[in-house]
Order: C-alpha cells, then sequence, then structure tokens
C-alpha cells in the first residue's frame, strides 16, 4: 500500500494527547447531528463520528427505537461528548449498554443492522458513567485501586499474555482510550518494518499483569523495533516518537514469561468478508498470527473496494485463506500459492495505476502449492472460479471453470449465449433442463477438474423439452447434440446430483433468483414458512417440481408489493391495504383477529415485503390445512365443525 500514507498515520501515533489531558476548547465543535440533541451535552470532538463509526449505519438504529436509551448509548460512544480533559467526557455504562444491546438485538435483526464493532459493552465503566437518558451520574467514589483485567485491545488480544493493568505507562486509564492511540500504529505494523514492533507496543499500551503491577516494558524489545522501523520513518524526514524512547525502559523486564502462547482453535467464521466461503470454519491464529476475528475484520476491510470491483474472482478467496484459513481436522489450510499468483496477477495493475503496491505481508513467494487442490487448483494449473451467472447460482455446486465445455472463456460470454434457454428454464417442460444447460454452459468444478453432464442427462434434457420448443419453432441447438457427451463413470447423471433443498438452500436459491425489493431479501424464517407451504410430502425439503411451483407463488407476491405499495415512503403496506389483499384471497377475519395480526407484524405503521410475504403464506397454510380436513359426505355438500374464519380466530389467538 502507499508507504508514505502508512508512515503518516503511524506518526499520528506520537501526536495524539495522552488520555486525561486536557483539551484545547476551539476543537470543540456543536452537535450537529438531529438523533444525538438533547442528550445532556452540545458540543463534541468527532461531528461526523469517531473513527469506525458510521453515522448513517447509527442514525437507523436510533430510529428502530428499540430502547428508550439506545440514542444515548449510541451517541455518546459514537459522537463523544467534549469535555476539559478526558477524564469528563462522560460515557453510557456497562449495565446500560448491555440493557439495550439485549433488547435491541430482535429489533436490528430484522432491520438488517448490526450492533458496532468497536461498541463492546464490556471495556465501558461501571462508575463515572451515565446510567440513562438523562439520568444522573453513577459512581462518584473514589476509583479502586488498579486490578488485572482481560485485554479488550483487538491487536493486543494474541499475545502470549492476556490480562493487563491501567493506568499504562502513558497514562491511559482506560483499554479503549489506549486502543484509540494504539491503532494509528495500525499502517506501520501492516508495513512490517519489524517483528518486534507489536510486542513492543502492547507492552507499553496493555503491559501485561503480573500479581496486580504491570510488567515494565523491555528496552531490547524497544531498540529492536525502533532499529527495524526508524530508517523507514527517517526516510521521510521523520523521528521515532518521543514518547516511546528506548532509553526510557530497564532490561529487567526482558526474561522469558512463565505463560505459554494459547493454543489454536478452530471457530466459526464471523468476518464479514469471509462469510458465504466453501467453508465455514477457521482456524486461528491464523498464518498472520492474529488470534481475534474482531481485529481479523478490521484489517481486512481495506481489501474490500477490491473485491467489490472485481478485479480478480479469485482475490476473496485467496485473502480469506490466509486472515481465515479454512479448519481441517483440527489445523488450518495453508494458502495457495497459485491463487495467490493469480490474484496478485489480475488485481496489481489496478493497484499500481492507482499508486499502490500488492501488500508485502501477501508475498506470494511465501505460499506453497501444497495445499492447492483444496483450494480448487487442478493438476494443469487451471482454477475453479465461483458462478455468477444468476440463473446458476443456488445449485447443487457453485464453482465452474472457463473455456466452459463449449470453449466459451468467459461466464458473461456464456451468459449471453444461454440466454436462448431462460424461457425454457422458467418454465417446468423437464425438471432437469435448468440443471443440465447450467453443466454445459457453466459446468461443475472440483478440485481443480471438470466433470461433465453424462449423455443420458442430455438426453432425457432433450426429450423433456424438444415438443415445447417445437410449438415455438425452435430446434434443439446443434452444440448440444447429446452424442457429443460421455456416459458410465466420471460424468454426472440425473440421478448423481442433490435434488432436495432445506429452508437454507432455498433462501439462498430465492437470493440469486431476484426475489429481493429494494436489496432486502426474504428472511430465513419466511424462507422456512415458504418451504412448508409447498412441501407436500412433509420431508422437511422441496423437491425440483415443489420448488418451481413455490417459485411462481413468491413471484406474485413479489410483483403485487412492487406494484402496489413499494411507493409509499418508506414501502410498506397499510393497514387498509392488507385487508384489501386478505380479501381478494378470500381470507375473511373478524376485527379482533386481524388487529391481533396486524400488531404483531406491522412496524412503523405497515408491513413490509418480508412480513407481508410471511403473513400470507400463514393464512394460505392455515386455509390448507382446513380445507384438507372438510368431512366429505356422499351427498352434494361439504360440512365443517366450525367456519373458516372460526378455524383462523382459533389458530391466530
Amino acid at each position: 500500500m502507499k508507504t508514505l500514507a502508512m508512515v503518516v498515520l503511524a506518526l499520528l501515533a506520537s501526536l495524539q494527547p495522552a488520555a486525561g489531558a486536557r483539551t484545547d476548547p476551539g476543537a470543540c465543535k456543536p452537535v450537529t447531528t438531529t438523533f444525538c440533541q438533547g442528550l445532556g451535552y452540545s458540543t463534541t470532538m468527532h461531528p461526523t463520528g469517531a473513527t469506525g463509526f458510521n453515522l448513517q449505519q447509527i442514525g437507523q438504529m436510533v430510529a428502530t427505537a428499540c430502547s428508550p436509551h439506545i440514542a444515548t448509548v449510541m451517541c455518546r460512544v459514537a459522537v463523544p461528548e467534549c469535555g476539559l480533559d478526558t477524564d469528563t467526557r462522560l460515557k453510557p455504562c456497562r449495565a446500560l449498554c448491555e440493557k439495550v444491546k439485549t433488547d435491541c438485538e430482535a429489533a436490528l435483526r430484522t432491520k438488517r443492522l448490526y450492533w458496532p464493532i468497536r461498541l463492546r459493552c464490556d471495556t465501558l465503566p461501571q462508575s463515572n458513567c451515565i446510567q440513562g437518558a438523562g439520568s444522573p451520574v453513577v459512581g462518584t467514589t473514589t476509583a479502586p485501586p488498579p486490578a488485572c483485567q482481560t485485554i479488550t485491545v483487538p491487536i493486543c488480544k494474541d499475545q502470549p499474555y492476556s490480562q493487563t493493568v491501567l493506568p499504562n505507562s502513558l497514562g491511559h486509564r482506560t483499554q479503549d482510550d489506549a486502543s484509540l492511540e494504539l491503532h494509528t500504529f495500525a499502517p506501520l505494523l501492516h508495513a512490517g518494518c519489524s517483528d518486534h514492533l507489536k510486542p513492543f507496543l502492547c507492552s507499553v499500551y496493555t503491559p501485561e499483569c503480573m500479581h496486580g503491577r504491570a510488567r515494565p516494558p523491555c528496552r531490547t524489545l524497544c531498540e529492536q523495533a525502533r532499529s527495524g522501523c526508524e530508517p523507514l520513518l527517517n526516510k521521510f524526514g521523520f523521528q521515532w516518537p518521543a514518547g516511546l524512547r528506548c532509553e526510557a525502559f530497564s532490561t529487567d523486564s526482558c526474561g522469558p514469561r512463565h505463560n505459554s502462547q494459547m493454543p489454536g482453535t478452530c471457530q466459526p467464521i464471523t468476518v464479514p468478508l469471509c462469510t458465504g466461503l466453501p467453508y465455514n470454519e477457521t482456524f486461528l491464529p491464523n498464518p498472520l498470527g492474529q488470534m481475534q476475528q474482531d481485529e481479523i475484520g478490521l484489517e481486512i476491510h481495506q481489501y474490500y473496494p477490491l473485491v467489490k470491483v472485481g478485479c480478480s474472482p479469485y482475490l476473496k478467496d485467496f485473502v480469506c485463506s490466509v486472515y481465515t484459513p479454512k479448519c481441517v481436522s483440527g489445523r488450518p489450510l495453508p494458502p495457495c500459492r497459485s491463487l495467490c499468483e493469480q490474484a496478485r496477477s489480475d488485481c496489481e495493475p489496478m493497484m499500481n495505476r492507482f499508486g499502490f503496491e500488492w501488500p508485502n505481508r501477501l508475498r506470494c513467494e511465501s505460499f506453497s502449492t501444497e495445499s492447492c487442490k483444496e483450494y480448487g487448483v487442478g493438476s494443469s494449473g487451471q482454477l475453479c472460479e465461483p458462478i455468477s451467472i444468476p440463473i446458476c447460482q443456488g445449485l447443487s455446486y457453485n464453482q465452474t471453470m472457463i473455456p466452459n465445455l463449449l470453449g466459451h472463456t468467459s461466464q458473461r460470454e456464456a451468459a449471453t449465449k444461454m440466454s436462448f434457454f431462460n424461457a425454457f428454464v422458467q418454465t417446468v417442460c423437464q425438471v432437469d433442463i435448468r440443471l443440465f444447460v447450467c453443466m454445459v454452459y457453466v459446468p461443475k468444478c472440483e478440485a481443480g477438474e471438470v466433470q461433465r453432464p453424462c449423455r443420458s442427462f442430455c438426453e432425457r434434457s432433450r426429450q423433456g423439452c424438444e415438443g415445447l420448443m417445437r410449438n415455438f419453432g425452435i430446434s434443439w441447438p446443434e452444440e448440444l447434440q447429446c452424442n457429443s457427451f460421455p456416459e458410465g463413470q466420471g460424468c454426472i447423471s440425473e440421478e448423481s446430483r442433490s435434488e432436495a433443498l432445506t429452508a437454507e438452500d432455498l433462501l439462498v436459491k430465492l437470493n440469486a433468483g431476484g426475489f429481493s425489493v429494494r436489496g432486502k431479501s426474504l428472511s430465513l424464517r419466511t424462507a422456512r414458512l415458504l418451504l412448508t407451504l409447498m412441501d407436500e410430502d412433509n420431508s422437511g425439503e422441496l423437491e425440483t417440481v415443489e420448488v418451481f411451483k413455490l417459485e411462481h407463488y413468491a413471484a406474485a407476491l413479489r410483483r403485487e408489493y412492487v406494484e402496489s405499495y413499494e411507493s409509499r415512503d418508506p414501502p410498506s403496506v397499510s393497514r387498509a391495504q392488507m385487508k384489501k389483499s386478505m380479501t381478494e384471497r378470500d381470507f375473511q377475519l373478524d376485527e379482533e383477529t386481524f388487529r391481533t395480526l396486524w400488531v404483531h407484524h406491522q412496524s412503523g405503521g405497515g408491513i413490509d415485503y418480508d412480513e407481508f410475504v410471511a403473513v400470507l403464506t400463514k393464512l394460505q397454510m392455515l386455509k390448507d390445512r382446513f380445507q384438507a380436513h372438510l368431512l366429505k359426505l356422499p351427498c352434494d355438500c361439504q360440512v365443517a365443525s366450525f367456519s373458516f374464519k372460526q378455524f383462523l380466530k382459533a389458530a391466530l389467538l
């Protein structure tokens, strides 16, 4: 990355005021954020939000009103009060933060909002803090003597010790303050100028707690870090920070520690950039020595723009293989050198054009080719890549290889050529036409090798669709002559695929098929309702024909929502519109039953897209079950023990 930018950012650490230092009154600015007004303070040093906080997201969270204290917690952390010194900048109490987080969990999840990573309740004070909006400051007693506390500063969580004590030698009284200042060194750490820099910085900002006392930083460690990084600083006219002068430390604490490095563990991946990979468990520490996914998430986010712009289909897989390596039998799967070289070859020209360099810590020569097969690199050196064609996503496989079986050199070209089949894929002319067509244009790739469909699979697909195609005056394509496909072992037949879809699989398929509205997709809960509605054999999974029926049903609901309700601000179904929609489907509810249903599903005066689908699907399920239990009598009549309206009332209330 830009070396000068890293150096300048790193040097900001030497310019940061120590915790407890006095603030220049001129640095205090009015709080302009509307949702942070009326909270007992009017000035801040961060009117556009403190480092690591997105005010747009914070505003959306406050707007949910999921807790009467949500604004107090969010604003006093993201737009902190500006006082004469850091000790007078009141923070929300730990207990208040934890209560708000618990109270808001469901509401935030419904709105697809996430609690800020940097807002950790366990780092907030328990005394001398705000316990609620307009509440008095609590805990004015003298602070207890320093005690050992678990390290929460992300950069230092992977050190050989896990307990620290504050204040540190720089005067920081909380780990929050130490973390903010220490984070300014992150670019210098990423530059890799010295392997000793991070242990030294952590020994200063989060000193090891030994018998209730802080272990002093080691002078030798400081000198080693300084000798590695000072030449880089001097190159740009900067000096080693005065607050970290090695002469101020001694060699008394340079001996070995008694506690050893924490053993590695396998754990579910929580880093946002690396979710949705072919694997969902990682092994930490990773090859870079990082132990905490919070820290990893902050660092790896710098690659998000490159992944987003799509400079290489292999970049995300490679970067995640380094930061969140796959856990195999309790061990990390090493990154693949071939994958690195391909990602670098694709993306480095774009990086250089904007003045950036390939990161030093991701040098391809530091990786081997031993694990490349596990990452989809074949014996020929070709790589599998994720399927990007929407109509072929959500199948029993998600990796392909280009050129495909017909010689198309990109997925874009393949998508253009296969558009001929789109109308037939949407028509149930033969249950496997979509799978067969996709296996030709974006063939399944596994361990770097392409798998071809069998001749018999092609013949069944052709027989099922050729008649319908002739009705439109269209012939089966010459390029898909079935005698060109193999038969026997090594090919994929109709029977060898996984037909059934679980609720999770169904949700992936719906998202890939464009069943979202304004970027908001259906929830897993609603996917389960849809599955239950269409699951005729109660197996808990949907077969191909059931999936087609479900897609037509869901498409009708989406079309109604987009055409009739999306124009509202915010987009939602009003009470009157919901009643009309239910009446048109013959869902007759009395006022008490409807009121209960409305209160349960509405939010902000209306029902959103996900809840709209959920309500109508739930009612359709009840209607189907009621009709299934109607008594069939010899006479030309149907008799039930009570009416459908009474049944709905009993079921819903």
